[in-house]
């Protein structure tokens, strides 16, 4: 842990790993197919000490206007 952290605590940031996507090609080599390595994960990562921490994302969503 740097020094600053012990002093003045962590700095947080959201951040997400995000894994690369693969595009392949169907056997007749016309269409792309995307085929992603890995499920993105989302952390929040301190600026000094590059210390992680999961976070689970909130879901977005729309509030519906009742009448």
């Amino acid at each position: 842990m740097n020094i600053f952290c012990t002093l003045l605590g962590h700095t947080w940031v959201t951040s997400a790993d995000n894994p690369k996507t693969a595009w392949n090609t169907d056997s007749d080599g016309l269409l792309l197919h995307a085929r992603s390595s890995a499920v993105p994960t989302f952390f929040e990562e301190c600026v000094r000490c590059r210390r992680r921490r999961p976070v689970t994302p909130k879901p977005v969503g729309r509030k519906v206007a009742s009448s």
